[in-house]
């Protein structure tokens, strides 16, 4: 009896390079000890693990006062209200009664944060805030349009993924909750359901509310000119992104957030940050005021292919690249919003008859590159740690360039499609 011969597809070459390079990193980790977590966390050092939640945890504290701690404070009253659940639930501020936290440096409160451990059920919450953070993100990938056999391996190489397991896990950040708020919303903004439809806006504008940038998903009513939802989009993120400021300093602490965001953003010291791209403009030692303009026009030229694309995972490609790379000082968590166009990119083919298209194998390469630990790569390096500064390691390098070359990939194929269109006017 003649056995069926499985066919070669792009979307089972992602979850075949995925499995064996989580594979490759598990079986090694024994010989490589501690040298193996340091080469593929950030920074490649534990001294940050935990620290976004732990450190806004700290902030949180400071209550209506949050955001005197400094530039530092820069995340929305909506966030610094989660993290103040997750504190109260624990009696974290009986362990620094007595000290005022607006007086201890940024330094001296990264060094504080293990101090929270100490408090009672500190531990069981946090894991109840990464686990449900997890699911949320289990959650998206069930909702896919695949058979149960892809959303299996799919799960599995999320769950394994750098920007998940290497960088939202690893540091507690908010993308944790943001960017599976952002994929359940954009697949349930189509449902047939009204309700359902209603639940992706107001999805989108508590991840605006946790993180701003989200607010770029309404982009998507505009381009399908969904006025109405578009409008009621926009009530919706005002409430979440505005109202919570009323236990949050008001219109001071308003002022004192876009204070903050406003020193953050001014800053020039993105060197070798690949991250995002006014730290790739480093790179052509350009920075100061031309690098922020350079930035805008940036924007503004991922917004025009958005628009202009006929494509549907290359226009998510775009919404991601807003999403990840036009926020300065954002981290490798930030590559979960690149989980947009894989979504999109396995849908598509899964339920392909024809014979794959020649760009679908790089593609296929290119996201198992931004989302699998790149094992083969560490075995070909050496698993040397630093790739130039301690923000630039290895896996970052690895990892953002591909994600770079996906939005390369993305343009080019854009500009081929439209002089094809030229060239039959």
């Amino acid at each position: 009896m003649k056995l069926r011969k499985t066919p070669r597809t792009p979307l089972r070459l992602f979850f075949g390079l995925c499995f064996l390079n989580a594979a490759l990193f598990f079986l090694l980790l024994p010989a490589l000890g501690q040298n193996g977590f340091d080469w593929v966390v950030m920074e490649n050092n534990s001294h940050f693990e935990s620290a976004d939640y732990f450190l806004c945890l700290l902030y949180s504290l400071g209550g209506a006062r949050v955001y005197q701690f400094g530039v530092d404070a820069c995340y929305s009253p909506l966030s610094y209200a989660v993290f103040a659940f997750f504190s109260r639930a624990t009696s974290a501020a009986d362990l620094f009664q007595g000290t005022d936290l607006l007086q201890v440096p940024y330094v001296d409160l990264i060094d504080l944060t293990p101090t929270l451990l100490t408090s009672p059920y500190q531990l069981i919450a946090y894991l109840i805030y990464l686990l449900a953070g997890v699911s949320l993100c289990l959650l998206a990938v069930r909702q896919l349009a695949l058979r149960d056999g892809e959303k299996t391996a799919l799960t599995a190489c999320v769950l394994c993924s750098v920007p998940l397991l290497f960088g939202a896990v690893e540091r507690g950040n908010l993308t944790l909750y943001v960017a599976p708020l952002v994929l359940l919303a954009w697949k349930l903004r189509d449902s047939e359901r009204p309700l359902l439809r209603e639940l992706a806006l107001v999805l989108i504008a508590v991840a605006a509310g946790l993180k701003f940038y989200p607010a770029f998903l309404g982009l998507l009513y505009l381009q399908e000119q969904r006025w109405k939802e578009a409008a009621r989009l926009i009530v919706y993120g005002a409430v979440c992104v505005f109202v919570p400021f009323a236990f949050y300093g008001g219109l001071d602490g308003l002022r004192l957030l876009l204070a903050n965001l406003s020193q953050l953003t001014a800053g020039t010291d993105y060197f070798h940050r690949v991250q995002f791209f006014l730290g790739v403009l480093t790179f052509f030692h350009i920075s100061g005021r031309l690098a922020h303009v350079l930035n805008l026009v940036f924007l503004l030229g991922l917004v025009m292919l958005f628009w202009c694309t006929q494509d549907r995972v290359r226009r998510l490609t775009y919404l991601a690249a807003m999403l990840a790379f036009y926020p300065p000082n954002g981290y490798r968590y930030m590559l979960l919003f690149f989980l947009l166009p894989l979504f999109a990119w396995a849908e598509e083919r899964s339920r392909e008859a024809a014979k794959p298209a020649a760009r679908q194998w790089p593609e296929a390469v290119l996201f198992a590159a931004v989302f699998s630990v790149p094992t083969l790569f560490g075995l070909l390096t050496g698993f040397r740690l630093s790739f130039g500064s301690y923000t630039l390691t290895y896996v970052e390098f690895f990892i953002y360039a591909a994600a770079w070359a996906l939005l390369a990939l993305a343009v080019c194929g854009d500009l081929l499609a439209f002089r094809r269109r030229l060239c039959h006017v």
